[in-house]
């Protein structure tokens, strides 16, 4: 029976790690093991636990440090908002902002709009450190707030622009998480293959008085976001018995 010294690979992970904090280009097994002095058997087992725990992905066939966002899948702030708790340098690329019509069900009873609904509809993409992570595509009633055809979003955050001209506050919403394939036009805003997987996240998003705000589709790219769902006392429940 074959052994393995746990405590050694746990310590080579942790180096690994270090090792790679500043760089991006993964070296080979054979110079990991002689920068580190140990064996290229625990090399390679530090490496595929790695892996298995997300630290490491492969992209296009080669060893990279996993630097996703985090984001919470309970959070009620904005994206701006998620990326700032996650000390994150991001900004907002404005593709386009205009007055639409849709004939989307979904998004028309979202708004209790019925004939011609007069929509505004933004479309950004979002870059963190000059890298495309997301595209976003955002919709609005043009009747309650015209004035967003006319500003600027006050540093990339449509939230904060609502507060200073409307005061209006989001105070809640719903999202639903999808995953899809990137289309050519997603593909080449984010920088990725045709077909590279994303999470697609739809919210709804209401303020203190029940009025919709605002519906957001956004497309994130697979390899750069991770979501993250904490709870507590997950055991401590009780079967409904009839």
């Amino acid at each position: 029976m074959e052994y393995k010294n746990i405590l050694s690979v746990k310590q080579t992970e942790e180096k690994i790690l270090l090792l790679l904090r500043d760089i991006d280009e993964f070296p080979s097994e054979r110079k990991i093991s002689e920068n580190l002095g140990v064996s290229r058997s625990v090399i390679r087992a530090a490496i595929h636990h790695l892996e298995s725990e997300n630290e490491l992905v492969r992209i296009d066939g080669k060893l990279k440090t996993n630097k996703a966002i985090s984001i919470s899948m309970l959070g009620s702030g904005s994206m701006s908002q998620e990326l700032q708790m996650d000390n994150k340098n991001s900004e907002v690329i404005q593709f386009s902002k205009d007055i639409v019509n849709t004939s989307n069900k979904k998004i028309r009873d979202f708004f209790e709009v019925n004939k011609n609904p007069k929509l505004i509809k933004l479309s950004r993409m979002r870059r963190n450190e000059g890298i495309p992570i997301s595209y976003e595509i955002t919709y609005m009633n043009y009747n309650r707030f015209p004035k967003l055809l006319e500003v600027e979003l006050e540093n990339g955050s449509l939230y904060k622009t609502l507060e200073k001209y409307y005061s209006i506050k989001v105070a809640y919403g719903r999202e639903e998480i999808s995953c899809v394939k990137a289309d050519k036009k997603k593909a080449n805003i984010l920088g990725i293959s045709i077909g590279s997987p994303l999470f697609k996240v739809s919210s709804y998003n209401y303020d203190a008085d029940d009025n919709p705000v605002e519906h957001t589709d956004q497309f994130l790219s697979g390899s750069k976001f991770q979501y993250i769902l904490h709870a507590t006392n997950i055991f401590d429940y009780k079967e409904d018995l009839d």
